[in-house]
């Protein structure tokens, strides 16, 4: 209840004005089967523990140690500010135009078009531009998940004599994707999520029990920061495990009392802490263990010859394979409002394009993964790029436009901040991405 006053307090404080004051958009959205705070919190962590907490001792090896927690620390807070910004626009948006939810692209759009002239020309384009980025980023989501679930199973057969290609084995994961992918919605996924969460759970001890069975080693070499070259794609990797940006909207949208997901006490922070918590633990960890010689993933450097490495490695990938259909999900959304939009459709159609998207949506990761089944490089590509812009210079914009002309307080501290936080996120996207892509050319010569 503290929670829920709390963050009433802060709406009452950001939105203002007589007139709004007496409409709530939380009381207009119209949710088929909304999820309880419990279900939020289950789907919060399991989108955000994904193949990124794996990857995380790879990024603490390009930084070192000390370099890593602060950044990483600094890097979630200020990501997790970002994403407040971000659904506390959409909110006073709402109240302005009187309307229950208004997503993300409509959201930037109408933002824009109240925001400084020389930004509204671009409302139109920006308005598909969020779009597909956030497409992008949900399809790369997938299909990094593919190549991880796809690696972990190899070792494992190799192991034991049943030899074949990575290709081969993404062959073999495209039918049961493609059942999983023909979920309808996230009360339904409710039951994957909490078997996703039980088996990431049982999977992290399992790979703990090798981060600490030998005496962790302190040197000098490992504790400090290495080469400032790398620093561009430890943020990149960081970004991508800590922000599932298409997740966390859907999930407040969904929310049965969404005014209990923000807030300096919200779901969204106590989920972040829980989740930057395991992150440094694996990666500082991680890195002691194994060094120089850490992989994309973690679960790649165990042991293929023993029993409870076998079983980390599938666990992992059988708590990302059942992660597939949340993150899918957010895609699906998307398109599908889209579609309704601009068909109009009869019942047998509806049933009809409704499942050609879903099975499109699958198959279209898995292709990907087919195409190009590289791990490391991608992931801080993804990170560096899309959550780039969803997650830090899109909120900055988005906020800047909601209060122009004369709401930005005291020495225009607002938009002082939101021109910080653009060109943070604009030095994140162009420097990430080169590094990235640098990676990725030498992986495939």
């Amino acid at each position: 209840m503290f929670v829920y006053e709390f963050m009433a307090g802060i709406v009452d404080t950001i939105t203002g004005g007589d007139d709004e004051e007496a409409y709530d958009p939380h009381q207009h959205r119209k949710v088929e089967k909304p999820t309880s705070y419990a279900d939020t919190m289950i789907h919060l962590l399991k989108g955000s523990i994904g193949a990124g907490v794996l990857a995380m001792p790879s990024a603490v090896s390009r930084v070192g140690v000390f370099t890593a927690i602060v950044g990483m620390s600094v890097i979630a807070s200020f990501a997790a500010y970002c994403m407040q910004l971000l659904i506390a626009a959409q909110y006073r948006l709402c109240k302005k135009w009187r309307r229950g939810y208004i997503a993300y692209p409509k959201s930037m759009w109408l933002a824009l078009q109240d925001g400084p002239p020389c930004l509204r020309w671009a409302s139109g384009l920006l308005y598909y531009f969020v779009d597909v980025v956030l497409i992008l980023w949900q399809l790369g989501i997938c299909c990094i998940y593919c190549v991880f679930v796809a690696e972990n199973v190899k070792q494992v057969f190799d192991f034991y004599g049943e030899e074949m290609s990575l290709r081969m084995h993404l062959c073999f994961l495209l039918p049961p994707l493609t059942l999983l992918g023909l979920v309808k919605d996230l009360k339904l996924m409710t039951p994957l999520s909490t078997v996703s969460n039980a088996v990431t759970m049982l999977g992290f001890i399992l790979v703990f029990f090798y981060l600490i069975e030998d005496d962790v080693a302190l040197d000098d070499e490992k504790l400090n920061m290495k080469n400032f070259a790398d620093i561009p794609v430890f943020i990149g990797i960081a970004l991508f495990a800590l922000e599932a940006v298409g997740v966390v909207l859907a999930l407040e949208y969904n929310m049965e009392e969404p005014k209990r997901f923000v807030g300096l006490c919200g779901l969204f922070n106590v989920g972040m802490v829980v989740i930057v918590t395991l992150y440094l633990t694996m990666g500082v960890f991680g890195y002691l263990k194994y060094g120089d010689d850490i992989a994309p993933s973690i679960t790649l450097n165990l042991p293929q010859e023993q029993k409870k490495a076998q079983a980390a490695k599938i666990t992992f990938a059988l708590a990302i394979f059942l992660s597939f259909p949340l993150q899918n999900f957010v895609a699906y959304s998307i398109l599908w409002r889209k579609i309704k939009k601009k068909l109009t459709l009869s019942s047998k159609s509806t049933w009809f394009f409704d499942y050609a998207l879903r099975l499109l949506l699958v198959f279209i990761p898995w292709l990907l993964a087919l195409l190009v089944p590289h791990l490391g490089p991608f992931i801080a590509l993804f990170g560096a790029f899309c959550l780039s812009l969803l997650a830090v210079v899109f909120p900055g914009i988005m906020d800047a436009c909601i209060w122009y002309p004369g709401e930005y307080g005291l020495c225009h501290y607002r938009l002082v901040r939101d021109v910080l936080i653009v060109f943070v996120g604009m030095v994140c996207l162009v420097s990430g991405c080169y590094s990235s892509i640098i990676e990725i050319v030498e992986a495939t010569e």
